[in-house]
């Protein structure tokens, strides 16, 4: 058994079993981390080509949903801050349609319209940094820019909000993880699987992967659990795009309501069919926190979820609690009923 490398904050193990048709690998960066897809079953030149068109359809999403970057996203937030209707790019807007109704059912706390303020909290910039005044960030977080103040007729867009720019995140990297997969299939691949640092997806019974789940350290391993064949799970944590500032960590994963960073939470995981739909609800979720997941999750209508707080207590919904395996014996998980 291969030794295992720790992918934050899920540690991925693959395995193939003796006999099992030859895998054909393909490596890439994509979003600032490797992304590793293996394709079984097929012949060397189809599992190739069918690889190669997955890495550019997805690297082509990232590069039109970046908003720091000159490209469709970032003029698309100039022209909503014009507050005047405009023709939307194409591309975005299953994105943008997709992301306001998964924010609707979670109550807000997914909200891709917060890009003013992750850009006031230095989040676009290299290094990142550091946190703005209280005061800058309150006066923002007052004019609640949301996805509902976005208007769509058909290629038609405007913001009613001056101060909506629309940041996609975790959910539109899960979009672009989809959409690879999706190509996959489309070139009749039926046995594949997906890695990236917190994510990770099965097509039919590709390499078995085994998720661990970190402490907030982001080193110590707290609880493990298999994934099925065609399906997929996403971890949002507060490690992922942070940075640290004066000895306080600050992470991406803003509280609506407050413009600040959700605290109380170290990372989500939620299991799902689809990257961008388990991407959107962990960010919920992580928001939530403790007090408020189950709810969100009900409403989101997610069954499998792991939250790992900053006390390093492991929280499970019902539904996943016989799939998680506790890596010491004296560990226990809460279990919490839909």
């Amino acid at each position: 058994m291969p030794k295992p490398a720790y992918l934050l904050p899920l540690l991925l193990l693959l395995t193939a079993c003796q006999g099992e048709p030859p895998v054909q690998r393909k490596t890439f960066t994509a979003y600032g981390s490797p992304v590793t897809i293996t394709v079984q079953g097929t012949t060397a030149e189809a599992a190739q080509r069918s690889l190669d068109e997955a890495a550019t359809d997805l690297l082509y999403i990232e590069d039109g949903n970046n908003p720091a970057i000159p490209g469709p996203m970032a003029r698309t937030n100039q022209l909503l801050a014009a507050t005047g209707e405009f023709s939307a790019v194409p591309s975005l807007l299953p994105q943008i349609r997709q992301a306001q109704a998964l924010s609707a059912r979670s109550g807000g706390l997914f909200n891709p319209a917060l890009g003013g303020l992750l850009e006031l909290w230095g989040f676009y910039r290299e290094p990142k940094g550091p946190p703005p005044a209280p005061e800058a960030v309150a006066a923002l977080a007052a004019r609640r820019p949301a996805m509902g103040d976005i208007t769509i007729e058909g290629i038609s867009m405007r913001s009613g909000n001056g101060a909506v720019r629309i940041d996609l995140g975790d959910f539109g990297r899960g979009y672009a993880l989809d959409t690879a997969l999706a190509r996959l299939r489309e070139a009749g691949v039926s046995a594949a699987s997906l890695t990236t640092p917190g994510a990770a997806a099965r097509i039919g019974a590709g390499a078995e992967l085994m998720l661990t789940f970190t402490g907030a350290d982001g080193r110590t391993p707290l609880a493990q659990a298999a994934l099925r064949p065609d399906e997929v799970a996403y971890t949002v944590t507060a490690l992922r795009n942070s940075y640290v500032y004066e000895g306080q960590l600050y992470h991406p994963l803003l509280d609506p309501a407050r413009g600040m960073p959700a605290r109380g939470v170290f990372a989500v995981t939620v299991f799902h069919t689809s990257l961008a739909e388990a991407a959107a609800a962990a960010h919920a979720l992580f928001v939530a926190g403790p007090a408020r997941w189950v709810d969100t999750a009900r409403a989101l209508g997610v069954e499998r979820a792991l939250l790992v707080d900053t006390a390093d207590t492991v929280r499970v919904t019902g539904p996943l609690a016989a799939r998680v395996s506790m890596t010491n014996a004296r560990l226990t998980p809460v279990v919490d009923t839909l």
